[in-house]
């Protein structure tokens, strides 16, 4: 019976260092070691959050400024209605007070349809 352990690139090299650093050290000093390299791993790691937090807070503010923008103007051009539309609204007998843009639109629409209806 054969047996084959498959090691990719990565878990090759880390058994290779790690025979590499028991040669080196003894062996009752590597808990020391993997301490003193998880406190340095946990402030590389906390440090590195901290300068993305940094650099993405004024993005993330400027996007939601831009959106509230955005949204303000949407909502106001939503909200206005143009003098044609007026007109229409008028002839046709419809209270725009109030109202906005879209809800003058579809009541144009609905009296034209309802015109259109009782015509035929």
């Amino acid at each position: 019976m054969t047996v084959y352990l498959i090691l990719d690139e990565q878990t090759g090299l880390l058994i290779f260092l790690f025979l590499l650093i028991l040669l080196a050290w003894k062996p009752e000093t590597l808990p020391k070691i993997a301490r003193e390299l998880g406190r340095w791993y946990n402030w590389a790691r906390r440090e590195m959050e901290e300068f993305m937090r940094e650099i993405n807070e004024p993005i993330h503010e400027a996007r939601a400024t831009m959106n509230n923008a955005v949204n303000d103007v949407r909502r106001t051009m939503n909200e206005a209605l143009d003098p044609d539309i007026l007109r229409i609204a008028k002839a046709l007998n419809i209270n725009t007070q109030g109202k906005t843009r879209q809800q003058v639109i579809d009541e144009i629409l609905r009296k034209l349809s309802n015109g259109e209806n009782q015509r035929s």
